[in-house]
């Protein structure tokens, strides 16, 4: 989540009161069942056409958006899927499944991380945090089986700080930290100066990502808004005390490399290599080129960034700034990078989406893990004849199969969303796709509450998705549209679905 969209926040907690009812108990009976495997919102389907099944994870009555998704390296079928959470919480929502995704613990009363903002799901019950907001969800296991949450807390006042905050579960994400005074949340990050959480003038933290390394090393990266014009170099941080305390920052982009976003990590198989990938604009605006670092001592220095690709036109969903597809403007995700190590041909994968010939496509490029210096001419996946592809979601599995999920718009003259799945078992010479969605739906036309807005919505599909690689097929997260519950369209569902190749 991009901070210009803070200030509405608030709006979510007036959505909260649509059921009619403030206590818990009508809070968790307006969604209905959270464990059932719910028929999902207008313009989803009930199953894959490619088999396999599909939930509403949420399930409740007000938006969600940015989901991530992680397993459980010692139970695959526990799974741990994050969001932005609208409701009277304000912060980041949190469910988990027992049962490889056929249903999740429940959104309301109490799907969300304890310690972040001041707000519960019920008015009359404070929160054990300090701050207004939160945003920005990323979830990972580590090998014992230990779930982490990661979300920045927001203050809408002076001195407006913004703060990482680290949570763990080990019950598999049943429940969290409880937060101050007793259980406090580990802070990776925090910005203490005395601006504005706009992107622009202000210094903040922005856009975390978070990986598990299996040799126990719990990494962080983000972008850190400086306020020197659009200067936002990476930082990471790292533990190695299971998400207790956090490294000092590393930054690890400074000179030319000035205006970084959306970085991401992973590690290869034994965990002495870490990989960070992110999209840069080299002197301004959206990203234009690809960038990659390594550390081989547990983040504690990194190399200087090679660039890996360009952008022949990204894609960039943020309006008013930039909205470059066809079709009725949204905020969604753009054409940051996904990477995924390659354990059988030691390679590391990237995918990423870039405007070609008019259309929006999905790529994949690749280097040897030693040598970083030398990329494959990137290809397109699963071509079609027409119809934008975005938002590429990249894993890979232990025997090589890497595992792709996107938002595609082929499937209707270019005009509704829809999700596929790609898998390649030949290191990406070719792919199988599938269709997820049985029909698709307009982003434009569905969002979250904004008490600004003419509307009363504001078209904010979030900027990232999730995936994960299991053993037989892959498992995926994104947001889409739910029932409507009161005048405006503004309850964005998390859904997931486990597909096969």
């Amino acid at each position: 989540m991009r901070s210009p969209d803070a200030p509405d926040r608030s709006a979510s907690r007036i959505m909260a009161f649509l059921c009619g009812a403030l206590t818990l108990a009508a809070l968790a009976g307006c969604a209905g069942d959270p464990t059932d495997t719910a028929a999902p919102g207008a313009g989803f389907m009930a199953a894959p056409s490619g088999g396999g099944s599909v939930v509403n994870v949420t399930n409740d009555t007000t938006a969600q958006n940015e989901t991530t998704l992680a397993v459980n390296p010692l139970n695959p079928d526990n799974l741990l899927t994050g969001n932005n959470d609208w409701n009277y919480n304000d912060a980041c929502g949190v469910n988990a499944s027992f049962d490889g995704g056929r249903t999740w613990t429940r959104t309301l009363p109490s799907g969300f991380i304890p310690g972040i903002s001041q707000y519960t799901n019920d008015p009359a019950v404070a929160g054990t945090g300090r701050y207004d907001y939160g945003g920005d969800p990323a979830v990972a296991f580590d090998r014992s089986g230990t779930a982490y949450f990661a979300c920045f807390g927001y203050q809408a006042v002076s001195p407006y700080n913004v703060v990482l905050l680290v949570s763990r579960s080990t019950d598999g994400g049943r429940t969290w930290l409880t937060g101050p005074p007793s259980q406090p949340l580990a802070q990776a990050a925090i910005w203490q100066g005395n601006g504005i959480s706009k992107g622009s003038t202000g210094q903040f933290p922005d856009h975390e990502a978070m990986w598990a390394g299996p040799d126990g090393t719990l990494y962080i990266t983000w972008a850190q808004f400086n306020g020197n014009g659009s200067h936002s170099p990476i930082y990471v941080a790292t533990s190695r005390d299971g998400g207790r305390t956090f490294s000092p920052a590393q930054k690890v982009t400074s000179g030319s490399v000035r205006s970084d976003q959306d970085a991401r990590i992973v590690t290869n198989t034994d965990g002495s290599v870490a990989y960070l990938v992110f999209d840069n604009s080299v002197q301004g605006g959206k990203g234009t080129v690809l960038y990659v670092s390594r550390s081989t001592d547990q983040g504690t220095s990194w190399n200087a960034p090679i660039r890996l690709a360009t952008f022949q036109n990204p894609v960039c969903l943020y309006p008013p700034y930039c909205f470059n597809i066809s079709g009725g403007a949204f905020r969604g995700p753009g054409s940051y990078p996904a990477p995924a190590y390659d354990p059988v041909r030691n390679r590391l994968n990237v995918a990423y989406a870039d405007i070609v010939g008019g259309q929006a496509k999905i790529y994949l490029t690749h280097a040897e893990a030693a040598d970083l210096a030398h990329w494959s001419t990137p290809a397109v996946v699963a071509p079609v004849p027409s119809g934008d592809r975005f938002a590429a979601e990249l894993s890979a599995s232990a025997s090589g199969r890497l595992d792709l999920a996107f938002y595609d718009r082929s499937y209707s003259g270019n005009l509704l969303v829809d999700m596929t799945y790609a898998s390649s078992t030949d290191g990406g010479a070719s792919w199988k796709s599938q269709r997820v969605t049985q029909s698709g739906f307009d982003p434009s036309q569905s969002g979250v509450p904004c008490s600004s807005c003419t509307n009363g919505i504001r078209p904010f599909l979030g900027d990232y998705n999730g995936i994960v690689s299991l053993n037989d097929g892959a498992g995926m997260t994104w947001t889409g549209p739910g029932r409507t519950y009161g005048d405006h369209p503004t309850n964005l569902e998390i859904y997931f679905a486990s597909l096969k190749p």
